[in-house]
C-alpha cells in the first residue's frame, strides 16, 4: 500500500511528468528523473466508467493495482500526470457529430451506444473518463517521445482500438492510440509511429483510421475469425499506405509460439523496412488461456517474452520510445499478473515466476499460417 500511496503523493504534489512540462508546442527534451525509468499514467476517472455486470469494469484496475503494490512495484514507478483531450485533438480521428452523441448519453446519465446490440455501455463519467484516456495517451507518449521516461504503460479505460471515426463499439469510446500518435505528429513532427496491438480481438478501428495512412504502421496479432470479424491477413493497406497495415490472424488454440514467432518472423522484419520513429503498443491479455472472451492458449510467461521483444526491437529501432496502453482481459487472475509482469519488463527487473504456468491443453501448431503469412507480408 505504500508505494501505491506515495505514488498518489507525488501526483499531488505535482512532482510527476506533468502537462507544464509536456508543453504541447515544446520541443524540449528534459532530464529523466531517473536511470531506466518507467512511467506510468492512472487517473480516478477510469474507475468512474464502470458498470458491474459488465466484463469490461473498474474491477480489472482493482486488480492490477493490488498485484502492482504486492510486488512492489508502484514506488519504482514514475507518475505521468493525464489531462483531458481536447476538442481538436479528438477531432483528427473522430467527427464532431459523434463526440457530441458520446457527451450527450454521458449528460443524460449514460446507457448503451448501440442499445441493440448491447456490448458498449457509458456512464455519467464515461465521456469524461474517455477524454481522460486520450489524454493521458498523448501525454504518456510524449513523455517517452521526449525521454523524460524510458518507456511507460498508460492503465486507460475505457479501451480504444474499436473505436471507429463515428462509432462506439466493443467496449471502446475514442481511439486513444491513434490519438495519441496524431499528437506525436502534431506536436513532434514525428514522420512514422507503429501501432501493434496484441489484444485477442482484432483492432478494427486502428486498423480503419490509418489503412491510408502510410505514415502509421498497424499491426495486428489476434483471433480469427472472430469477433469483430475484421482482421484478415490480405487486408493490407490502401493506395501509398499499401504495406503498412499487418494483420496475422490464428484461429482457435494458437499460444506462445504462434505468437513469438509471428513476432519474429514477420513483425520485426515489418518494423526494420517501415523505421519506426516511435512504438504504441496495445497491450490486450485476453489472449490468456484462461479468459473467458476468447480461444487462445497465451501464458503470463508468453506475454512477458513478448513485452521483452517490443522493447528489444524498440531500442534497436527508435531509441527504446515505447508505450503500452491498456487493452483487453478480462479474468482478473491472469490480467492482474500479466500487467504486472509488462512492468516488470519495462522496468528491466527480473521476472516473477509465471503462477498460473502454461494452458493444461497443447496450442495448436501454426507453421502453416505463419509461411502463408510471410508471404502475404512479403517478409523472410
Amino acid at each position: 500500500m505504500q508505494g501505491r500511496r506515495e505514488f498518489i503523493r507525488q501526483l499531488l504534489a505535482l512532482s510527476a511528468v506533468s502537462g507544464a512540462s509536456l508543453s504541447m508546442a515544446s520541443c524540449g527534451k528534459p532530464i529523466k528523473p531517473s536511470p531506466n525509468s518507467t512511467g506510468v499514467v492512472l487517473d480516478p476517472l477510469f474507475y468512474e466508467h464502470t458498470q458491474a455486470d459488465h466484463p469490461e469494469n473498474a474491477q480489472r484496475l482493482v486488480a492490477i493495482d493490488e498485484e502492482l503494490q504486492r510486488r512492489g512495484l508502484w514506488q519504482a514507478l514514475t507518475p505521468v500526470k493525464a489531462r483531458l483531450a481536447t476538442l481538436e485533438e479528438l477531432n483528427w480521428v473522430h467527427t464532431q457529430g459523434y463526440i457530441d452523441e458520446i457527451a450527450s448519453i454521458s449528460e443524460y446519465g449514460g446507457g448503451y451506444f448501440n442499445p441493440y446490440l448491447g456490448d458498449t455501455y457509458l456512464t455519467a463519467a464515461s465521456y469524461e473518463a474517455a477524454k481522460m484516456a486520450a489524454g493521458g495517451a498523448i501525454q504518456l507518449n510524449l513523455a517517452v517521445y521526449d525521454r523524460q521516461v524510458d518507456n511507460g504503460f498508460a492503465l486507460l479505460r475505457p479501451p480504444g482500438h474499436h473505436a471507429l471515426e463515428s462509432k462506439a463499439m466493443g467496449f471502446c469510446l475514442f481511439n486513444s492510440d491513434v490519438i495519441a500518435a496524431r499528437a506525436l505528429q502534431h506536436y513532434r513532427g514525428v514522420e512514422r509511429v507503429a501501432i501493434i496491438d496484441f489484444d485477442v480481438h482484432h483492432g478494427n478501428g486502428t486498423q480503419d483510421l490509418t489503412e491510408n495512412d502510410p505514415s502509421i504502421m498497424a499491426i495486428s496479432i489476434h483471433q480469427h475469425p472472430y469477433w469483430p470479424m475484421t482482421g484478415a491477413a490480405e487486408h493490407v493497406g490502401e493506395g501509398d499506405a499499401k504495406g503498412t497495415n499487418v494483420n496475422c490472424p490464428f484461429g482457435s488454440g494458437a499460444g506462445d509460439m504462434a505468437y513469438l514467432k509471428a513476432f519474429e518472423e514477420i513483425i520485426v522484419p515489418k518494423l526494420q523496412a517501415f523505421k519506426p520513429q516511435h512504438i504504441i503498443a496495445f497491450a490486450g491479455y485476453d489472449a490468456h488461456w484462461m479468459d473467458p472472451l476468447a480461444e487462445h492458449r497465451m501464458s503470463i510467461d508468453g506475454f512477458n517474452q513478448f513485452v521483452e521483444r517490443l522493447k528489444s526491437t524498440a531500442a534497436d529501432l527508435c531509441g527504446g520510445r515505447l508505450s503500452l496502453s491498456l487493452g483487453g482481459g478480462y479474468e482478473l487472475e491472469p490480467l492482474a499478473h500479466s500487467v504486472a509482469g509488462s512492468f516488470e519488463v519495462l522496468l528491466g527487473r527480473e521476472l516473477t515466476t509465471d503462477p498460473l504456468g502454461p494452458s493444461p491443453r497443447a496450442e495448436n501448431d501454426y507453421s502453416e499460417q505463419l509461411a502463408k503469412l510471410k508471404a502475404i507480408h512479403q517478409v523472410g
